[in-house]
């Protein structure tokens, strides 16, 4: 896919086209699970979702755009609706990986010392632990709602958004501007927000895309694994996982929400790689504080 920028008939930059398409599939997502109830109940078993021959319907069958299930139920309504339960995870779980991570690792890139050692050596910690065994794990302990699945994807995930963040403070700590502002007596505090996370900005949105695919993938993981969210309740892992029992007679029971899972990842991974391709940091002089 070409990713050369266009040009505006005034000569302004445009935005490049994998950018547009990756913000276009995440907000088409977006309004399907928002218009979710248009397609029905998810939990309603529909008489003519099953054949005369004892198979649910398939695709393009009449009232049922995505075919049925095994049970008869509408896979369009259990789409929508999933794709609300697996979009609130990986954007709750990813703001606040992020979030942690970057917190974690501006303040030991810039403070250094005790805190840089100590802050480093946990994240050491937790970039070593195995991601979906210690999630299996944190799930018996954490229960299996939303609020868990957030809990166990931020602490398996904030380590290592705060390594970058912090390599690239690092960086900045020793830039000319930041050191004229350390020396000149602005208060830390000030230099972080006026200097240091503007700097940091393109990075850590490009960190946060590429995140959010990670994100889609473990928290569908743990749902296919029976670790998150649980039937009945339709979320695109257990949809993968009931799809898998159906594959033989029913293959579009596993294909929709693998495709939907797919897409929300591909579309996450375009993002990021064009932040961080054309992500350009802001020059601010520390004589703006």
């Amino acid at each position: 896919m070409s990713t050369a920028p266009t040009t505006t008939a005034s000569g302004g930059r445009r935005l490049p086209l994998d950018l547009l398409v990756g913000i276009g599939i995440l907000v088409a997502l977006g309004v399907f699970a928002a218009i979710a109830p248009v397609f029905g109940d998810p939990e309603t078993i529909h008489p003519d979702g099953i054949g005369a021959d004892g198979l649910p319907v398939g695709v393009l069958a009449r009232g049922h755009l995505l075919g049925a299930d095994d049970l008869g139920r509408d896979m369009l309504a259990r789409a929508a609706y999933g794709a609300r339960q697996s979009l609130a995870i990986a954007l709750l779980a990813n703001a606040a990986s992020v979030g942690l991570g970057v917190l974690v690792g501006v303040v030991a890139g810039y403070r250094r010392g005790l805190v840089e050692h100590v802050a480093m050596r946990l994240v050491d910690i937790f970039l070593s632990v195995p991601t979906v065994l210690s999630g299996l794990a944190l799930a018996s302990l954490l229960g299996r709602g939303i609020v868990g699945i957030v809990v166990i994807v931020t602490a398996l995930y904030w380590a290592w958004t705060a390594r970058i963040v912090f390599g690239e403070t690092l960086a900045l700590r020793r830039r000319p501007f930041v050191e004229a502002a350390v020396a000149a007596g602005v208060p830390s505090r000030t230099v972080i927000r006026r200097h240091v996370l503007p700097h940091l900005s393109p990075v850590i949105l490009a960190v946060a895309a590429l995140n959010g695919a990670s994100v889609v993938v473990i928290g569908s993981g743990l749902s296919y694994l029976g670790a998150g969210i649980r039937p009945p309740t339709p979320e695109w892992g257990n949809m993968l996982a009931e799809g898998q029992d159906a594959l033989s007679f029913a293959p579009h029971a596993l294909l929709v929400p693998l495709v939907l899972v797919v897409l929300t990842v591909f579309a996450f991974i375009l993002i990021g790689e064009s932040l961080a391709r054309r992500g350009q940091a802001p020059r601010v002089s520390w004589l703006d504080t």
